[in-house]
């Protein structure tokens, strides 16, 4: 399955034999323009470099705007199509596959961030009392979740934000796993399911490392604000096994 995107305007629409002969012009075509298909000739403005402007301006004229979105799509393994005829318009297709571009979460809110765990981490959520949490000999701290003991992620401490909650009663537990490791994230509350679309996380930021510290990617909530969805797998390695 996919998301499909499909823009269209009613406007003049392309004419391949003008975005042929602007191919010539640049010495950018790898055959001769009569052996171009209309879908051949369309694609050309996907190139980099590519216009059809006589003049740059500030907002457009130096090729770059389809050259960046075909590229963002192919690499979460993304397709775009282009359709268009003269006096008629044009439509832009963009199919993203599903599995990569959206998720089922749950946001959860530690003080004023919101992150979203993927509904498939998780096995289960609760609230805790004090006695059902015992400390093991480094003094780090466990829950009984059917007979066996499981560490526990403070959210905030982990990632050194400042939470509404320290008593562990006065907020939640998410259990949740990934592959063989299982733990348990402590969060203020839950604040619900939400399917989200999943953005990579920008490519200046990777100098963090962020991979190892929790974090896969990120996502635009409905009010604008950011949600960070975690890693499970990367939060267990990080904070119990090599805590």
């Amino acid at each position: 399955s996919e998301v499909v995107i499909s823009v269209k305007d009613d406007g003049y629409g392309m004419d391949p034999d003008v975005l042929l002969q602007k191919g010539e012009e640049r010495g950018i075509l790898t055959k001769p323009k009569e052996q171009y298909s209309k879908k051949e000739a369309l694609g050309l403005i996907m190139l980099p470099g590519f216009s059809t402007n006589k003049a740059v301006t500030e907002y457009s004229g130096r090729g770059v705007g389809m050259d960046v979105v075909k590229k963002n799509l192919e690499a979460v393994g993304g397709v775009i199509t282009i359709e268009s005829e003269k006096g008629q318009g044009t439509t832009i297709t963009m199919k993203i596959p599903l599995t990569l571009a959206i998720v089922d979460g749950m946001k959860v809110s530690v003080g004023d961030t919101t992150f979203t765990i993927p509904i498939a981490n998780i096995r289960q959520s609760f609230k805790i009392t004090d006695a059902d949490v015992i400390r093991d000999e480094n003094d780090n701290e466990m829950v009984d979740r059917m007979g066996e003991f499981y560490p526990i992620v403070r959210l905030d401490d982990f990632y050194n934000i400042q939470g509404r909650h320290r008593d562990m009663t006065d907020g939640i537990l998410i259990w949740v796993e990934a592959a063989d490791r299982s733990c348990c994230l402590y969060a203020d509350e839950l604040i619900g399911e939400q399917q989200v679309v999943v953005k990579p996380i920008p490519d200046y930021l990777s100098k963090y490392d962020l991979k190892t510290n929790g974090i896969s990617g990120c996502t635009i909530l409905g009010d604008g604000t950011i949600s960070i969805i975690l890693d499970v797998q990367s939060i267990y390695s990080a904070a119990v096994e090599n805590a």
